[in-house]
């Protein structure tokens, strides 16, 4: 199940993240999806499950957590995932 992210939630490398562009209120084709694989004290890295149109390389974010919930629309899944994600190992960071 999709939970939004609010000011002050913490997210761990492997996590998955749904990047909302649109009305909170309906899902939209353009939100993508994102597995983070860095994490700090401050921000996160997470990159695109699907390259970007045109390019090989893949979606790259940094995003601060003070930013969330402000300026950023994001929405973190709780529970067993319909498509594989990145395996662990690949997904590094600090946990904290």
């Amino acid at each position: 199940m999709w939970q939004s992210l609010i000011s002050g939630d913490k997210v761990l490398a492997g996590d998955t993240i749904r990047y909302r562009s649109g009305s909170p209120d309906l899902t939209s084709s353009q939100d993508k999806i994102y597995d983070v694989v860095k994490t700090d004290f401050h921000y996160f890295e997470m990159v695109a499950r699907q390259k970007k149109e045109g390019s090989d390389e893949l979606d790259r974010r940094t995003i601060k957590y003070m930013d969330v919930g402000y300026h950023i629309s994001l929405e973190i899944w709780t529970g067993k995932l319909p498509y594989p994600t990145l395996p662990k190992k690949e997904a590094t960071g600090n946990k904290k």
